[in-house]
């Protein structure tokens, strides 16, 4: 059954706390886990900071646990991810998965429906990401023979997240109807693709294109989309030395328990949908986030040329030509 069309209602109130009773028994999948704008500098590229068992990843797991939720997670650090699954129960489970491969994810997917009590996927929350040195931006003498750059963050944080879509809509859009029946899935991408910045900003531009173009076609799957985006966050992963530089540049960092607090609330609140919530120090933001208001054409000629691209798209010409009757 679809959704309503997506329309610019307005701000969502972040004061709402999440009524969590409403995740008993769903069936969540949650991909990686990894820091927000890090730093390009100091931060080397290391494949353990797209799983699941570290960062926002576990914090995810633990809370949508604790939530009485089925969780099913990927994770490359398998010793980490038995260990974290072996703790919380057999309400959760952990697969092995390496975000790049379609191969890997596919067989998360899998697992966690076949695995989960209503052989259903309820929830999808896309947190694989790496950051850390970008070569595009690396110059080097310009009278040597050029190499090929290596592209791990544009491979992970938007290649394998963009695997996780695909795999996502087609076990969502699997779930039988019922009356509590909901399809949401979570982007999880960064302030940075709300701020102009080298590099890591360009793959987190990249994941708000795709929800803003998500959310003008997946309603009509039942599907709601939306896209949390942390500032600068504490987790296990960020390396004392980075805090250190940071904290002497004067940041001021978010808490990671309120980037979990605005995912259970969107996972929870089916009003919510084709929004962006930015996950701020509470001297910013009150309640530890806020919705970003950053993705709606309302100007002219903006808004025009918006509705004229929607109603020549392929995917919603139909639906928009239905809904303008």
């Amino acid at each position: 059954m679809p959704l309503p069309l997506y329309t610019n209602n307005g701000p969502v109130d972040c004061s709402i706390k999440p009524e969590t009773g409403t995740l008993r028994g769903k069936s969540v999948v949650i991909t990686g886990g990894e820091q927000t704008l890090g730093d390009e500098d100091t931060t080397p590229f290391d494949s353990r900071y797209h799983i699941g068992a570290n960062g926002f990843g576990e914090v995810y797991v633990r809370e949508f646990s604790a939530a009485g939720a089925f969780v099913a997670f990927g994770d490359i650090d398998e010793k980490k991810g038995k260990s974290l699954a072996a703790e919380l129960g057999s309400s959760v489970q952990f697969v092995k998965c390496d975000t790049t491969s379609w191969d890997d994810q596919l067989n998360m997917f899998k697992l966690a429906v076949a695995r989960s009590p209503a052989r259903s996927c309820d929830i999808v929350v896309a947190n694989a990401g790496i950051t850390g040195p970008d070569e595009t931006s690396m110059l080097k003498d310009p009278n040597t023979e050029p190499t090929i750059p290596s592209l791990p963050i544009i491979q992970i944080n938007m290649i394998g997240v963009l695997y996780t879509f695909k795999l996502g809509e087609h076990y969502l859009r699997a779930r039988p109807e019922a009356a509590d029946w909901d399809r949401c899935f979570i982007f999880k991408g960064s302030v940075a693709g709300l701020l102009d910045r080298l590099g890591y900003s360009a793959s987190k531009f990249g994941l708000r294109g795709l929800i803003r173009s998500a959310r003008r076609t997946s309603w009509q799957e039942g599907i709601r989309v939306n896209y949390v985006a942390p500032w600068y966050t504490k987790t296990t992963i960020l390396k004392p030395q980075v805090i250190e530089r940071l904290v002497s540049k004067g940041v001021e960092f978010a808490e990671v328990k309120d980037c979990a607090t605005a995912v259970l609330r969107i996972a929870c609140d089916k009003t919510i949908k084709g929004r962006s919530f930015a996950i701020l120090p509470r001297s910013v933001a009150p309640y530890g986030y806020r919705d970003a208001e950053m993705d709606d054409l309302e100007d002219e000629p903006w808004s025009s040329l918006q509705k004229v691209t929607l109603v020549a798209s392929i995917r919603t010409m139909a639906a928009a030509t239905q809904n303008a009757q």
